[in-house]
């Protein structure tokens, strides 16, 4: 994070919320200086706190509340997972007493207070007991996987909303340059109208135009703020402050094979993982209800007990027993029922990977055609924009030289807007795709194009 001071020229102007640009160039610079332009303050100095793609994806990390309380779960099942031996420790119970017989009537025997003491050990051990503990372990890695499947989508959610803030900055300039141009065409369509070279309607159109554009920036204006404003309170960022947010999305094609994305790709894919790791457990816990329901268990016990009545008397007992149930052999019944159960939920699970698998393939290809056919809208919207770019200046020139009315001029005005917006877009849309994927393959954004035909 770096700290700049905004100073001389802006020191007597203050931000009309917090105020957000990129390196775009100087000519996009000069921007800032009519945002900055809404409200004075006496302040001399303005701090500008800036801010860059990983170290907002850093400060999301930190500030996610559910995120730590992912991580607060995935360390209980840490702690169970390395300590299996629970599983098999014993029950342990201590117990003491005093006893004391009260004579109601003066033949009652008189008797000296028993205080007793003791000490119970118990342990019952079923035959599913290791398919138990593997549950466990699994449980683990399935906790660390959805911790680090949430970080991912964290991470990719951060990056496309702090892309899209920055493409909304960058709106933000196109328009201000359309109010500018609007303001300034108004002021020359008003000295021309005092000149009588500028007719009434040409002058009302005029008028309404700057309008239209005023309306149209306050507006985008308004929704960048507020947008700004909820991503500064989710990266845990006093809102009050000035900050900037320095990058600029890289938009290079990639043209991605999906077959060699499938075939390489498919099996890291989060869910997919999971859903192995979800059929392992009902595996196990299937042959953990057979053996626990049908078969034998042993009982270990041990106790100590102490009494002390006039003299010290102590016993130590232990024993060990086993059960075989016979009801869960019945067909229909109760336990035999509960087995059957959880060998169809792990019948179901298999059948749903194989769904799973489908979807995902299909969802790989579905994201590469957009890819590729996003990139065609770029390169479309990019010549669209060249072409409104040379409209505009022809209209302008034919304009001022009064071989052109103003409503003419101001369609081409317009349509360079709109082409610069939509390039912008189109660019955002694609970027926001590749980050998808990435993330849909569990892979780095930069391992996409080794993939690239």
């Amino acid at each position: 994070m770096q700290i700049l001071c905004i100073t001389d020229a802006l020191a007597s102007v203050t931000f009309p919320f917090l105020i957000v640009f990129t390196r775009m160039g100087l000519k996009k610079y000069t921007a800032l200086f009519f945002i900055l332009s809404a409200g004075f303050v006496s302040a001399q100095e303005i701090t500008v706190r800036v801010f860059t793609l990983e170290e907002v994806c850093s400060l999301a990390e930190q500030n996610s509340i559910a995120l730590q309380k992912q991580a607060v779960d995935l360390e209980m099942d840490r702690i169970a997972a390395k300590n299996l031996w629970a599983q098999i420790f014993p029950s342990i119970s201590v117990s003491g007493g005093a006893r004391y017989n009260i004579p109601i009537n003066d033949n009652a025997q008189k008797t000296d207070p028993v205080y007793t003491a003791s000490v119970g050990l118990s342990l019952r051990l079923s035959a599913g007991l290791p398919f138990t503990m593997a549950n466990i372990s699994l449980a683990y890695k399935n906790s660390l996987l959805n911790y680090e499947q949430a970080r991912r989508i964290l991470i990719n959610q951060t990056s496309k909303t702090f892309y899209s803030l920055i493409a909304q900055m960058e709106r933000l300039t196109f328009l201000e340059g359309a109010r500018r141009l609007a303001l300034e065409q108004l002021e020359r369509d008003r000295i021309a109208r005092q000149s009588g070279y500028v007719g009434e309607l040409d002058y009302l159109s005029a008028q309404v135009s700057a309008e239209r554009a005023k309306l149209a920036y306050n507006r985008a204006l308004t929704d960048y703020q507020n947008a700004l404003g909820k991503f500064l309170v989710a990266l845990g960022l006093d809102v009050r402050e000035a900050v900037r947010l320095e990058g600029k999305p890289e938009i290079t094609k990639i043209s991605l094979d999906s077959d060699a994305l499938i075939a390489e790709c498919l099996a890291q894919r989060p869910d997919l993982i999971a859903q192995h790791n979800e059929i392992k457990r009902l595996k196990n816990a299937r042959t953990d209800s057979f053996l626990s329901t049908k078969g034998p268990s042993v009982n270990l016990s041990a106790d100590w007990r102490a009494s002390l009545k006039g003299g010290f008397d102590d016993l130590i007992s232990a024993g060990i027993s086993v059960s075989i149930p016979i009801d869960p052999w019945v067909p229909r019944t109760k336990g035999d029922q509960a087995v059957k159960s959880s060998n169809a939920n792990y019948q179901k699970a298999v059948l749903e990977l194989k769904d799973m698998e489908n979807n995902a393939r299909q969802e790989i290809r579905s994201y590469t055609d957009s890819i590729n056919n996003t990139w065609t809208e770029v390169e479309i919207a990019r010549l669209q924009a060249s072409y409104a770019r040379r409209a505009y200046e022809l209209a302008e020139q034919s304009y001022r030289r009064g071989t052109m009315n103003f409503l003419d001029y101001e369609t081409a005005r317009n349509r360079l807007s709109d082409a610069q917006q939509q390039l912008l877009q189109s660019e955002l849309n694609y970027k926001i795709l590749v980050l998808d994927l990435a993330s849909v393959l569990n892979i780095e954004e930069d391992e996409l194009k080794k993939y690239s035909r």
